[in-house]
């Protein structure tokens, strides 16, 4: 096959044009196009991430998650050489799908019947044994060769990767901020969420520690927290995460912890209950009318449908390094545009880079604001925080070619 043309306007009018919109593709040139005539990818290498190399030397590489099946890739990495080498780096169908249904054709659209794809099994309203599932890790792996594809085709084009991602111009996001747990007491929980205030951090995620196994009293452990907080910042937006009890599925007690905060208007709780839970959210939205964040552990855009469908998710949470690479995050987006009012704020995980891209990448209505994990990423991330003159905290990005 010969390579196709190495155009900048090309690439973006074609693959705007061949996922119909999907992939909301910067159609811009920036006043730039290619001196090459052609381009290939050369090789793929998989080690602690994944490398792709095209015939000019230059290299996409993105480590992914820690948590991810790397051995899935090393298995069937014929297959993803032969899928990928010798192929325009900017064909937009090279991406994460192309991997998955090639190697289980088919098997994705499982998750929106409420069945784990790779085993067949019913988990739809079941608790989880633990954060990740094995089918997880799986598609965390085919997220890493999607984000290092997108690396490719920055660096190629000398482009930070969200310019090239969706047609939003922006450089800048407000953020909120990911303290955790309130584990050193709450007069410290307040003493750290007003001093965050004042430095710009006016969105706040706070982690609930208690679960329906600690009875009432963990309840009002749970509900304490969210009163102080509300009291010493009235005007914050303040979003609660149920991060330590979300592997449970006790849908009365979510439904219990939501009246009860409901007074103090949490901008949203997250994971109410366990991630598979549908009927679990549905009826925690009808009864409480709280606002729900949910979906980082929701794989592809099938595992996000039925949520929507139920309207039971305000804010969906798809990581982009988790739930089947940047290009399948653009299908979740879609995919929540169909609904209004439904907005997406992704997950952020190491290595960190891949979400801001992404958000800043979309419109301010759809994506509004980056989560920002204060311990884990902050030594990648606090040297683009700025205050706007309005004194909320932002995300500025850089300028850098590609993702990292």
């Amino acid at each position: 096959m010969m390579p196709s043309i190495f155009n900048r306007r090309r690439f973006l009018k074609t693959a705007g044009a061949i996922t119909a919109g999907v992939m909301c593709i910067h159609e811009s040139t920036g006043g730039q196009e290619a001196n090459r005539t052609t381009i290939t990818i050369k090789d793929l290498r998989i080690e602690r991430g994944v490398t792709i190399e095209a015939d000019d030397g230059t290299e996409g590489s993105f480590k992914g998650s820690g948590a991810q099946n790397l051995k899935i890739l090393t298995e069937h990495v014929a297959k993803i050489r032969e899928l990928l080498v010798g192929r325009d780096p900017f064909n937009p169908t090279l991406e994460g799908e192309l991997l998955w249904e090639t190697i289980y054709p088919g098997k994705a659209k499982l998750f929106a019947q409420g069945r784990d794809p790779l085993t067949g099994e019913m988990i739809a309203n079941k608790p989880r044994e633990g954060r990740h599932t094995e089918t997880g890790r799986v598609f965390m792996a085919f997220s890493t060769v999607d984000i290092a594809l997108w690396d490719l085709r920055g660096k190629l084009l000398k482009q930070p990767a969200y310019r090239i991602i969706g047609r939003a111009d922006r450089r800048q996001v407000p953020v909120y901020w990911r303290p955790g747990e309130a584990n050193r007491g709450l007069d410290d929980a307040c003493r750290r969420a007003r001093e965050a205030y004042e430095e710009g951090y006016r969105y706040q995620k706070w982690y609930f520690t208690k679960s329906a196994k600690d009875g009432d009293e963990g309840l009002k452990e749970n509900v304490e927290l969210v009163r102080v907080l509300r009291e010493e910042l009235p005007d914050a937006m303040l979003m609660f995460d149920n991060h330590s009890i979300r592997y449970y599925s006790d849908v009365d007690y979510s439904v219990k912890l939501c009246k009860a905060i409901a007074p103090y208007k949490p901008f949203w709780v997250e994971e109410p209950i366990c991630p598979e839970h549908v009927d679990g959210y549905s009826r925690i939205k009808e009864e409480t009318g709280v606002m729900i964040a949910g979906g980082e552990h929701w794989c592809t855009r099938w595992q996000v449908k039925p949520f929507l469908e139920r309207k039971c998710v305000d804010y969906v949470q798809s990581d982009p390094v988790w739930c089947g690479g940047i290009s399948e995050w653009l299908r979740v987006c879609e995919l929540a545009r169909r609904h209004p009012g439904v907005k997406v704020v992704p997950h952020i995980t190491s290595p960190w880079v891949a979400a801001p891209h992404c958000v800043v990448s979309q419109p301010e209505e759809l994506c509004p604001l980056l989560e920002f994990n204060y311990e884990g990423g902050r030594e990648t991330l606090e040297d683009q925080m700025s205050q706007s003159r309005e004194g909320q905290m932002l995300c500025t990005m850089p300028e850098k070619p590609g993702i990292s």
